[in-house]
């Protein structure tokens, strides 16, 4: 996909997100979440260089299937770096609250909330979508 690709579909699904209770539907606002902050880190990692449009990720432990290691080595800088620490906040949230049973509270709320606008804002400095 490219980067437009991204950017709109994470706008779709954060239009579905908005029509959730945080309370009453809150697994699905966490994989609704992980969705859009994936679909905005791919648009930045390609509108970046760093990864092209034919290799998006769906976990962020997937870079390390990047056959250019050393390329990714050289144009992750450290705001990438940090962002992509955020979006492993919701692969931790999947595990723990969406397929297990860890009770949704105002600490993940709260974990979840802060590293959504921090990708949210990262993601459009990097690709220009302010």
């Amino acid at each position: 996909m490219n980067v437009q690709d991204h950017i709109e579909k994470a706008g779709r699904f954060e239009r579905s997100v908005k029509k959730l209770d945080a309370a009453e539907d809150c697994e699905s606002i966490m994989w609704g979440r992980m969705h859009i902050c994936t679909h905005l880190m791919n648009g930045a990692l390609h509108a970046g260089g760093v990864t092209p449009e034919d290799f998006d990720i769906d976990h962020t432990w997937y870079l390390g299937d990047f056959p250019d290691q050393a390329h990714l080595e050289k144009t992750l800088d450290g705001e990438f770096r940090e962002a992509l620490r955020k979006l492993a906040v919701f692969e931790h949230l999947r595990e723990s609250c969406v397929r297990g049973a860890t009770p949704y509270g105002p600490a993940l709320l709260a974990a979840s909330d802060e590293a959504y606008v921090h990708i949210r804002e990262f993601c459009a400095k990097r690709t220009g979508q302010r």
